[in-house]
């Protein structure tokens, strides 16, 4: 249920949601985890960036959710500016 939510929000379908590698073990797709950390479609996976999928992986594994920083920055604004700071 959560998929199609997503995909009905997004406006975009889901991708693959895993690969197979080499030695036959499942691991997941850089285009899926990319699509749901809302991350514009080649954002990190376009053939143009010339990125491995372990380098695909390692960055969006390193990278944050745009919602969620959105959401953090918003609170943390309304904690310092709005209710006037932080408690210790």
């Amino acid at each position: 249920m959560g998929i199609r939510r997503w995909e009905h929000l997004t406006g975009r379908g889901a991708p693959a949601p895993a690969l197979l590698n080499d030695d036959g073990q499942y691991r997941p797709a850089p285009r899926f985890v990319e699509w749901l950390m809302g991350l514009p479609d080649g954002w990190v996976t376009d053939p143009e960036l010339e990125l491995t999928l372990a380098e695909q992986l390692t960055a969006l594994g390193n990278g944050v959710v745009p919602h969620q920083a959105v959401h953090a920055l918003g609170a943390l604004h309304r904690a310092h500016v709005v209710e006037g700071g932080l408690a210790p």
